[in-house]
């Protein structure tokens, strides 16, 4: 079943049929659908903390350091790996999973090729259960992505930006990312590479040597001292990015029934931003930010202390791979749910014919060639890849229909729109609006087959706010923005260094918020509810959160604020 399920060639209509046949075949069998499933894959990817998973690490380290060593023409040498996420990532947008699934398959198949282990599979990192056994709610980087080469702060790695500069201007200048094609009548041709690198505003490669090394607004290159934010010896995950990947958060973001719901909102090409689902934009930008250095401590004091993670170069850090591994993971969880349920698992119609035919130029496979696969429907599933998860956090979302419904609870069709009272968010004067929720809303409870709630935020950005983060509470406007309490939703935050060009939309989770007020008794029957949002201050590497002038503090507008049930 597996291989016909996940062929990465089939067209959408044969992958529905499959879909629909193995939920019936599921409905007939004792056994989980994640135990069917992934029982015949090639390849196995392990939880970095397994034991089992010590030979995929020793061959991690022997991949890593013959990279480091191939010569900077070499495709498959580190940094160029890394300037392949720089030049083509797509984030905050509907091809941020697919991308990246194609990003990680290749590198793993080049690590295949290059530590000489044919059967390495790449561990990944499950932030939810690691988490620090002396305070259970403090999750930290393993210790073993500190060890050898598995930190970019070994002196393997390259010591600073002038030596970086001095090995890469001369490969990059040749490159044939900047060949310019045209079609019969002369017109550009701009599903190549360089058409894509100018969608972003890189012209040439001198603007992208200055996003790397010299925009005043921070860097994309840090040196050996600076190359990772947390250390051995403070290895923990901030209080709002352990949030970010508890448990609660993991399940209202495996959640939604539809493809744009749980991934990123639609875009018309993969470089724009547009906005933020649940999964991307808790766990993925706050795990980011947080290993790339920026760390908020109990008293609401923000620091950045540098690392490559928090930026467009952060494949730098091989934890970028497990981080990006575990993502990945979630959105098999997520496939295998809806498939079990009979609920579409990609986008459908006219969505999916666009969404599948958006051009991946830039992925090199184990050779270090041109991958000849270049559209984001060839990575819609694992296919050829052939690998699959042990299970971790949130598998139990994928459970057996004998113990759960196929189809589950209905969802309400009520969609709400908050009255917005300040729609300014600026220093510390918070956003302000209120929602009153109707009675199939908010009767909602977050509970396993149940609808949950979901605000959607629409926010008017700074052109330069990649790191401005905005704190969600639900409460009277005297609550702490602390992740231990009761009113804390969760923090919108950016990853990577995007201008913003049109107003952003978070998604974020408010059942687990709104079940704590109703325990604490603090939901009315109104069904009225609160919501702040709280500006937190920009940061630049290095130095403490700096305070600005009265008058001069980064603002921001509140657009809307949509309640949903999905």
């Amino acid at each position: 079943m597996q291989p016909k399920l996940f062929s990465s060639t089939m067209s959408r209509r044969t992958f529905l049929k499959a879909a629909a046949a193995t939920t019936a075949a599921i409905g007939a069998s004792a056994l989980p659908f994640g135990a069917q499933a992934q029982g015949k894959a090639k390849y196995r990817r392990l939880n970095v903390l397994n034991p089992g998973a010590k030979r995929a690490i020793e061959s991690y380290k022997r991949a890593i350091a013959r990279m480091l060593k191939l010569p900077p023409e070499d495709p498959r040498n580190w940094y160029r790996i890394a300037l392949t996420h720089t030049m083509d990532c797509p984030h905050g947008n509907w091809w941020f999973l697919v991308w990246h699934r194609g990003y990680i398959g290749w590198f793993e198949q080049i690590c295949r090729e290059l530590s000489g282990d044919p059967g390495f599979a790449l561990p990944y990192w499950d932030w939810t259960e690691n988490t620090d056994p002396d305070s259970p709610f403090q999750a930290r980087v393993p210790a073993v992505m500190f060890e050898d080469v598995l930190t970019p702060a070994h002196p393997a790695y390259i010591a600073n930006s002038r030596e970086f500069q001095n090995r890469f201007r001369g490969v990059i200048a040749r490159a044939d990312y900047w060949k310019r094609f045209c079609g019969p009548n002369g017109e550009f041709d701009d599903e190549t590479q360089y058409g894509q690198l100018l969608a972003r505003g890189i012209r040439s490669p001198e603007d992208l040597w200055f996003d790397m090394l010299n925009d005043p607004r921070g860097r994309f290159f840090f040196d050996l001292k600076q190359a990772r934010g947390t250390t051995r010896e403070k290895p923990e995950l901030d209080g709002k990015t352990t949030k970010a990947v508890s448990l609660q958060t993991l399940l209202d973001a495996l959640a939604p029934r539809d493809f744009l719901t749980f991934a990123s909102p639609k875009t018309l090409g993969h470089s724009a931003l547009t906005g933020f689902g649940v999964l991307e934009g808790q766990p993925h930008n706050r795990v980011h930010n947080c290993v790339g250095g920026i760390f908020t401590d109990p008293n609401g004091n923000t620091t950045n202390n540098g690392g490559f993670m928090q930026a467009n170069l952060s494949p730098v850090d091989p934890l970028f791979f497990l981080h990006h591994a575990n993502i990945d993971r979630l959105w098999d969880v997520w496939t295998r749910k809806q498939l079990a349920r009979g609920y579409p698992a990609l986008p459908e119609g006219a969505d999916f014919d666009a969404w599948s035919r958006e051009p991946f130029l830039f992925f090199v496979d184990a050779k270090g060639k041109p991958a000849k696969k270049r559209t984001a429907g060839d990575y819609a599933a694992i296919g050829d890849f052939n690998y699959d998860y042990e299970p971790g956090s949130g598998e139990e979302v994928v459970a057996p229909p004998m113990f759960a419904s196929l189809l589950g609870a209905a969802v309400p069709s009520e969609s709400t729109r908050a009255q917005i009272t300040r729609s300014v968010v600026s220093g510390e004067q918070a956003a302000s609006a209120v929602v009153t929720l109707p009675s199939p809303l908010l009767g909602l409870r977050a509970q396993a087959e149940t609808p949950r709630l979901y605000a959607k935020i629409t926010l008017a950005l700074p052109p330069l706010a990649h790191h401005h983060d905005f704190a969600v509470m639900v409460d009277d406007g005297n609550s702490r923005t602390d992740p231990s309490s009761p009113h804390y939703v969760g923090t919108l935050s950016m990853f990577g260094h995007h201008t913003i060009q049109a107003p952003v939309t978070f998604t974020v989770p408010l059942s687990g918020t709104i079940e704590a007020m109703r325990q604490n008794a603090q939901l009315t029957d109104s069904g009225a509810l609160n919501i702040r949002i709280v500006s937190e201050r920009m940061v630049k590497p290095g130095v403490p959160m700096a305070r600005h002038a009265p008058g001069t503090e980064p603002k921001a507008e509140v657009l809307s604020i949509v309640v949903e049930a999905h």
